[in-house]
């Protein structure tokens, strides 16, 4: 490629063979490419390894480890990446041709941001689910309470180094997002294009998913103790997150329980409304 563009492209691979070539295409299609992709392979198994070795491009370098994790994984490709920006991207999902293009002009326009990302549409397949997820982006205080980031983002290098890169202890999730915490409490944001320029692959049993249904506690109280004097400082501003979050939790599941009610009403009532218009003939 050769594009003096600045950025590597960094693409943990773990069993995702069937996906990666797909990825790394959306990279290669974009309007501004990237100088170097690098797959790093988080010892997945012979499939996947197999299609990684059919992989022939002067500017694709894959690397191989045992598997330690994403973080490790993500850590390891960007320590051998030689450019000021990195882009994450994880091995299923893709970029829209403009991405990169795009984040570059924003993150150099202004020293304040550190990290750019972008809306995305879930799909399965080829079937693109046409709601757009509009995360938020901001500052410290806009993630306290919740991720409002995206893990596939474009950032500085030197904002990895500053922070000592992804947690590596964090093996069930949520690195991403206490990654972002790290790189904001130094003062920067994260900037979020307004324009769904990222698709993320949705699959039924997924370490996202596992995260949200088997760790979320442990992981949020982790993050909780980790940046423990951040959430202090802060305590008006998450307190009221907090509140607002609950309020909003219980006004969907008052819904929600009026929904089923008013379904298990009509199911019930059914019958007799079907009698009364058979009378009513």
């Amino acid at each position: 490629m050769k594009t003096n563009s600045n950025v590597t492209v960094v693409i943990p691979c773990f069993n995702d063979g069937q996906f990666i070539n797909e990825a790394i295409q959306s990279v290669l299609n974009q309007t501004l490419k990237p100088d170097q992709i690098i797959v790093v392979d988080d010892g997945s198994d012979k499939t996947t390894k197999a299609i990684l070795e059919t992989i022939k491009h002067d500017d694709v370098k894959v690397v191989y480890q045992s598997n330690q994790g994403v973080s490790v994984a993500r850590n390891i490709g960007i320590n051998l990446a030689k450019t000021d920006y990195i882009l994450t991207l994880d091995a299923d999902d893709v970029f829209e041709p403009t991405f990169i293009e795009k984040a570059i002009n924003i993150i150099e326009s202004d020293t304040v941001i550190a990290v750019v990302g972008c809306y995305y549409k879930d799909f399965i397949g080829n079937k693109i689910n046409p709601k757009i997820n509009k995360p938020l982006g901001g500052k410290l205080t806009d993630f306290l309470v919740q991720n409002n980031g995206i893990a596939s983002c474009l950032f500085r290098k030197t904002a990895w180094e500053a922070v000592s890169g992804y947690n590596e202890s964090m093996l069930n999730g949520y690195e991403d997002w206490e990654f972002w915490i790290n790189i904001l409490k130094e003062g920067k944001s994260m900037h979020i294009i307004e324009e769904p320029l990222f698709k993320y692959r949705t699959k039924k049993n997924s370490r996202d998913k596992n995260a949200i249904k088997f760790h979320d506690y442990t992981l949020r109280e982790y993050i909780f103790n980790k940046h423990k004097n951040v959430y202090l400082q802060n305590f008006e501003g998450f307190s009221k997150h907090l509140l607002y979050q609950n309020s909003r939790l219980r006004s969907d599941n008052a819904k929600a329980i009026n929904a089923i009610e008013t379904k298990i009403g009509n199911t019930i009532l059914a019958p007799f409304k079907l009698i009364k218009r058979v009378f009513n003939k």
